[in-house]
C-alpha cells in the first residue's frame, strides 16, 4: 500500500496527488490514523467524476472509499447474486438482485462496522469483488507527524459543521451517493433527505475536546502530580479525570494532557486514545483495535460514583448488587482487551484497581505516599 504523509504537503497538494490516483484507479481506499486527513481530503476531492463516497461508521479511524462515477454505473449493471429473502409468494421464495455496487456498500458496513475485521480485510474483499470486472482498487495510507496528528484531533470540532455542509452541497451538485451521517463534532440533521447540519446532542459522545470540561497541561508534571490532581478533582468537583502513560523499555512517559470530564457522558479513556494516540482496527484474537504507539499504553482515570454507579445500575443484564460496585467498570475491562492497553482506576479516597496486577501494586505505593503526605 502506498503512503502519503499529509504533514509534508498542503491540502491542495495532497488532493492533487489523490485525484491523479482516482483517475487511474476506479476505486480509491484511504486508510490511516485519526487526523491523517482521510475525510477532509475525500470531501475536497468530490467533483463531477466521483459517484460514491462511503466510510465505516464504527468508532474512529474509519477507511474512506471513493468510487469514480463511470465505475459506479458499471457496478450497478453487474449482478453479484440473486439473494433469497425469507419471504414467500405462495410456495415460491422471493429473490432480490444484488449488484456489485450493493455488495461494496455492504462490505464497508459489515467488515468495518459490524464484524470489525479491519482495513486489510476490507481492501482484500473489495479487490476480489471487482477483479472479475478487470479493475483493481488503490489503497493509500494517509499519515502525518505525531505533533500534526494531535493538533488536528484537538481542533477537528472547530470546522466539523463546515466540512459536513460542504459534503452535502457536493452530493447534491454532482449526484454523489454517501453513507456519512456525521463526523466528530457534527452530524447530518435529516439523514433521509441528506439535509442540514447540527452539533451533536448533549447526550451523544462526540469524542472531541467538547466532551471535556477542561484540559490541564501536563508539561513539567510527574505521575504523582497527576494522581494528586485527579484525587483533588474527584473530591472537590465529583468529576472524572484522566491521562495517558506510555511504558517503553522500562521507562514511563506522560503522553497526554490531564483531561477533566463533564458530569454527564464522560468517556475519558476512548476520547484520550482518539485524540492523543490514535488507533485503528487490527483484529487479533479478542482485540479489535491497535494503537499507533510503540510500547504499552496505560489509561489512568479517576473513579466517580455518580458516573460509574449509574452506568452499572442502568445495565439490565446485571443483577442488583449485593456488594459494593466494582471500581473497574465493564467498559474499563472491555477497553483493556479491545485496545490492548492497561486501564487503571483511582478512587477519591486513594483506592486503586487496574487490569494489571503489577501496575496496581505500583500505583498503590505512589498513591499511599500522596495520601500519607496530605495527612
Amino acid at each position: 500500500m502506498d503512503i502519503l504523509d499529509t504533514s509534508k504537503h498542503t491540502k491542495e497538494e495532497s488532493a492533487k496527488i489523490l485525484l491523479k490516483e482516482l483517475e487511474e484507479h476506479p476505486i480509491l481506499i484511504l486508510t490511516g490514523p485519526q487526523g491523517g486527513g482521510k475525510t477532509t481530503l475525500a470531501i475536497h476531492l468530490l467533483y463531477e467524476n466521483v459517484g460514491a463516497y462511503f466510510e465505516g461508521r464504527a468508532r474512529a479511524a474509519q477507511p474512506v472509499v471513493l468510487i469514480r462515477k463511470d465505475f459506479v454505473e458499471k457496478m450497478k449493471g453487474e449482478l453479484y447474486e440473486k439473494r433469497k429473502l425469507p419471504i414467500f409468494e405462495g410456495d415460491e421464495p422471493v429473490y432480490v438482485e444484488v449488484t456489485v455496487y450493493d455488495q461494496v456498500k455492504l462490505l464497508v458496513e459489515n467488515i468495518f462496522d459490524v464484524m470489525e475485521l479491519g482495513e486489510p480485510e476490507l481492501i482484500r474483499q473489495i479487490s476480489l469483488l471487482i477483479k472479475k470486472m478487470g479493475a483493481v482498487p488503490k489503497g493509500i495510507e494517509l499519515i502525518a507527524s505525531d505533533e500534526e496528528l494531535v493538533k488536528r484531533r484537538l481542533s477537528r470540532h472547530l470546522d466539523a459543521k463546515e466540512r459536513l455542509t460542504t459534503l452535502l452541497l457536493k452530493e447534491k451538485k454532482y449526484g454523489i451517493e454517501s453513507n456519512l451521517w456525521g463526523i466528530q463534532g457534527a452530524r447530518v440533521t435529516d439523514v433521509i433527505d441528506r439535509d442540514g447540519v447540527m452539533d451533536y446532542d448533549e447526550d451523544q459522545i462526540s469524542r472531541t475536546i467538547k466532551d471535556f470540561d477542561r484540559i490541564i497541561p501536563t508539561k513539567g508534571m510527574t505521575v504523582p502530580d497527576c494522581l494528586q490532581k485527579m484525587i483533588e478533582i474527584s473530591n472537590n468537583e465529583n468529576k472524572e479525570s484522566g491521562f495517558l502513560l506510555l511504558h517503553k523499555d522500562g521507562d514511563e512517559k506522560i503522553i497526554s494532557d490531564l483531561v477533566v470530564g463533564k458530569q454527564v457522558n464522560s468517556q475519558i479513556g476512548v476520547t484520550l486514545l482518539e485524540i492523543y494516540v490514535g488507533f485503528r482496527q487490527n483484529r487479533a484474537l479478542y482485540r479489535a483495535y491497535k494503537h499507533e504507539k510503540e510500547g504499552k499504553l496505560e489509561i489512568i482515570h479517576s473513579y466517580t460514583p455518580t458516573l460509574q454507579e449509574l452506568e452499572y445500575l442502568a445495565n439490565p443484564n446485571i443483577p442488583p448488587p449485593s456488594e459494593a460496585i466494582p471500581i473497574m467498570s465493564s467498559a474499563d475491562i472491555a477497553a483493556a482487551d479491545r485496545f490492548d492497553v492497561i486501564v487503571s482506576v483511582i478512587e477519591p479516597d486513594g483506592k486503586v484497581e487496574s487490569s494489571s496486577k503489577k501496575r496496581k501494586i505500583e500505583l498503590q505505593e505512589i498513591v499511599s505516599g500522596i495520601i500519607g503526605t496530605e495527612e
